[in-house]
């Protein structure tokens, strides 16, 4: 059996000191290199899209068609008043489209002149995490 005896002060005492360091510092940039890339995946998109269609249920001829210049509103139907609301007007093809940061349920509410009367319709819509909810409104 051989036994090695390293000495403080011999060459192969330094050299060994010089490896373990070199040893402990690659392993801290490895490590630290495998904290950041595990890690980076938690940065996701939570932003939540609507969108909505008005429709006129009364159509032309029997045929329902989409709404242009519709005013819509979602919102928080809660006491208090939720904070968090949006309003927009549809455009040619009867869409408007909205974002928000997070999650909710919203009531929403469609008023639109056609033909000089007034017609308005209602609806419910939940929002996911990074998701998109379509939703479509039909006016009388």
């Amino acid at each position: 059996m051989f036994i090695f005896v390293c000495r403080k002060g011999t060459r192969f005492y330094f050299w060994m000191k010089k490896l373990v360091t070199i040893s402990c510092f690659l392993f801290a940039v490895i490590l630290f290199i495998g904290i950041a890339v595990t890690q980076s995946s938690c940065a996701k998109d939570t932003d939540c899209t609507v969108d909505i269609y008005v429709v006129d249920t009364t159509g032309h001829n029997g045929v329902q068609t989409a709404v242009a210049g519709a005013n819509v509103k979602l919102y928080a139907n809660i006491t208090p008043p939720g904070q968090v609301q949006a309003m927009g007007t549809t455009d040619n093809s009867g869409h408007v489209h909205f974002t928000f940061k997070l999650p909710a349920i919203f009531d929403i509410v469609a008023t639109a002149t056609v033909s000089g009367t007034t017609m308005n319709g209602t609806g419910l819509i939940q929002l996911n995490v990074g998701g998109n909810a379509t939703q479509t409104v039909l006016i009388k």
